[in-house]
């Protein structure tokens, strides 16, 4: 299977949290894990909102400036959600 075709499935059926991780850590703001990380403040946000797929690399960048584990920033997702995705949006 193309690895552009797998990356696609898995982010189907999961989805991040780093908001609920910024949070907890006590980051106020998006713009601060941006500079903190490195991580341009627009993919935080594209990241925060679910727009683009939380990557290995950010990942581990966003796990160490925050303190927390990488299974913290991933959750997967419900049946319920997968059969309506824009629920709680």
């Amino acid at each position: 299977m193309p690895k552009g075709k797998i990356l696609r499935r898995v982010a189907l059926q999961y989805r991040n949290r780093v908001r609920e991780c910024r949070l907890r850590a006590m980051v106020p703001s998006q713009v601060l894990l941006a500079r903190l990380t490195g991580i341009d403040k627009n993919i935080i946000n594209a990241l925060e909102n679910n727009r683009i797929f939380l990557s290995a690399s950010y990942a581990l960048l966003i796990s160490e400036t925050l303190g927390c584990r990488l299974d913290d920033l991933y959750e997967k997702k419900s049946i319920e959600d997968e059969r309506n995705p824009h629920r709680g949006e």
